[in-house]
């Protein structure tokens, strides 16, 4: 896990933010990535492993690298939080049959990376319901700790004991802002004070704007939190 000193380099640099959500002290990454540091656990949500290669079967002329691509970042942000415990919140494959059109080596970069980690575990989501056993770690529909509940797609939480939050997937937020005469614009986490939603981590993942209204039924606008990912940082707008 990080240092604090290292913590508040981070921090400094606006690499990370800290923030108090339900019960926990949990840090933002520019990364797209959610840190527990209670539980020494790093969240990500919405790999969509071979989306590439799905495409390329309806003559999408895009590459079909995704899948390195997103494996590779996955081990640089092991590598820079050093957390024991890797979450996966869902869609981690694209699709039912994305095991089968990976490549071994990628397969294996994959495998080893859940090897070389204490605890794995992914959460279904709806694209990968069924996750093949070749791939290795953990499977869960959700995770419950210290009332708050990680899960997919948002659940209503009346029906769970002692959860008073949740933090989801699905919806890939992104926002884009005026700065200085020009658009900026990227990922985006967002919530109020019952739901936090990651964004995609996955290459080919697009997006959904924060100001959707798809997402006026989820987050109260009077307590919204909006923070921006773009050029290596995270910005709280």
């Amino acid at each position: 896990m990080l240092s604090a000193e290292a913590l508040k380099e981070l921090i400094q640099q606006h690499k990370v933010i800290p923030i108090h959500f339900g019960t926990q002290s949990l840090l933002l990454a520019a990364d797209g990535v959610l840190i527990w540091p209670r539980y020494d656990a790093i969240i990500f949500s919405d790999l969509h492993l071979e989306k590439g290669s799905f495409l390329s079967q309806f003559s999408n002329p895009i590459p079909r690298l995704d899948s390195r691509n997103t494996l590779t970042r996955i081990q640089n942000c092991l590598e820079r939080y050093a957390c024991k415990w890797v979450i996966c919140l869902g869609d981690s494959l694209h699709d039912g049959n994305a095991v089968n059109r990976m490549e071994d080596t990628d397969l294996s970069s994959l495998n080893e990376l859940v090897n070389t980690t204490h605890r794995w575990t992914w959460v279904q989501g709806n694209h990968d319901p069924d996750i093949p056993k070749v791939v290795l770690g953990e499977r869960s529909a959700n995770i419950q700790l210290d009332g708050l509940l990680l899960t997919h797609e948002p659940e209503n939480l009346a029906l769970f004991d002692d959860i008073c939050a949740q933090i989801v997937g699905h919806f890939h937020p992104k926002l884009t802002i005026k700065l200085a005469n020009r658009k900026v614009n990227g990922k985006s986490f967002l919530l109020d004070d019952k739901i936090l939603i990651m964004p995609a981590f996955g290459k080919y993942t697009g997006g959904l704007d924060s100001d959707d209204l798809a997402f006026k039924a989820l987050v109260n606008d009077k307590l919204r939190s909006r923070y921006l990912m773009h050029g290596a940082s995270i910005y709280k707008i």
